[in-house]
């Protein structure tokens, strides 16, 4: 069974192109009109496809030249014009095929731009394919991948160029610059999914070198309908010996806040909410517009799932979200899809957390530094911060991972 599309500018066209090439047997399975009519040749509106069924056991195959097509003389003009003949009901077996080849197509244009990068590597020599290999082994997305290594000169040395593959990846990578303290009470809020260590964060930031300047911190904290969320806020903040508030219901948020006068900076410990938990999202951002944060970081782990990730930066983004947090470095396969969520979230990194150690296990981020951590992942972690608190010393890992 041969099988073929025609096109024409009307249905009359393209059943005469049909019939001409393949002769009076051709069976119509479909026609329609084009869905993208700048694939078609100009003009071309209408596809037909069409089948020429195999000939009977015993019947000699159709002869290559079929006989000429011509058009039947006119009718006469009427005001209506007559109605195109209906295209004939394909067989069951035929009708699956057309569903087959459709699904195809479909399959085809949804790989087209993952499949694009991949073909330029493959024009671009060998080198181009090793760096493709070696950051999608990484995580990254082909289409990232390709962009950057469509900027690189393929000359030089190894040196040179993985000195140029770092710059350019970390051109890539926004990170918030260090600020200066501030006079006056600061307020600084931690939001997320559920698990992926808030609490642990905060004590992160209150004891580390590179967290937020202050001189005295307090904790408040809105993660109060879990109980083991409320033991555990309670033995972090006595062991850093900070003040901590807890808010159960919207009216105490005042109070709170007044208690903590005396600290110049308040990290705020929120619950975990996913992008569908609307309500739980609410109640946190209502709490959040009362409180007038001057930062909101959203604390994301490096093992989500990008769709995932990207979910979350679009609900919290509401909620006035301007920092990203990687967490759970240490646990990720690979640290490419960080060059993807900062291409798509559009929000610069501020801080990772690399561990379970407080509050060594927790950097401030820059740009070249987490280029470097995405290109070679075993330096992740390899120079531990040499500054200790004793406090630190007393923490135990939490269970909660940042």
């Amino acid at each position: 069974m041969e099988i073929r599309t025609f096109t024409g500018a009307s249905l009359a066209e393209a059943i005469g192109q049909l019939k001409q090439e393949l002769g009076e047997e051709a069976v119509i399975l479909s026609s329609r009109r084009a869905e993208d009519p700048a694939l078609l040749p100009p003009g071309h509106l209408v596809e037909v496809l069409a089948a020429l069924p195999a000939p009977p056991a015993g019947r000699p195959p159709r002869s290559e030249a079929p006989r000429p097509w011509r058009p039947r003389p006119l009718r006469e003009a009427s005001a209506t014009p007559a109605p195109e003949p209906p295209a004939a009901a394909p067989p069951d077996g035929l009708k699956e095929l057309r569903g087959e080849l459709e699904e195809l197509r479909r399959s085809l244009r949804e790989l087209a731009p993952h499949a694009r990068p991949v073909l330029r590597g493959a024009e671009r020599g060998e080198r181009h394919q090793q760096g493709l290999r070696r950051l999608c082994g990484l995580g990254m997305s082909p289409q990232t991948a390709g962009e950057l290594l469509d900027g690189l000169d393929e000359g030089g040395d190894e040196r040179a160029r993985e000195r140029a593959l770092t710059a350019a990846l970390a051109r890539l990578l926004p990170c918030s610059p260090r600020e200066e303290p501030a006079s006056g009470r600061r307020v600084e809020a931690l939001v997320g999914p559920s698990g992926v260590g808030k609490t642990t964060l905060v004590a992160k930031l209150l004891l580390h070198r590179e967290g937020p300047p202050h001189r005295r911190a307090g904790i408040l904290s809105l993660d109060t309908r879990r109980v083991a969320a409320v033991d555990q806020a309670r033995r972090l903040a006595g062991i850093l010996r900070v003040p901590l508030e807890l808010v159960y219901r919207p009216g105490e948020l005042g109070a709170a806040l007044e208690r903590l006068a005396g600290c110049d900076l308040v990290l705020v410990d929120t619950p975990g909410a996913g992008p569908r938990e609307r309500l739980a999202l609410e109640r946190v951002r209502a709490l959040l517009r009362e409180l007038r944060p001057v930062r909101v970081h959203l604390a994301l782990p490096a093992t989500m799932r990008l769709e995932d990730q990207l979910a979350a930066v679009a609900a919290w983004r509401e909620a006035g979200a301007d920092r990203l947090i990687a967490a759970k470095l240490d646990e990720a396969a690979g640290l490419g899809g960080l060059a993807d969520l900062a291409r798509q979230a559009d929000l610069p990194f501020s801080y990772a957390g690399l561990g379970q150690r407080i509050p060594d296990d927790l950097a401030r981020l820059e740009a070249r530094l987490l280029a470097r951590w995405i290109l070679h992942p075993e330096s992740l972690g390899a120079s531990p911060d040499p500054l200790r608190t004793e406090a630190a010393g007393r923490l135990a890992p939490s269970e909660s991972r940042p």
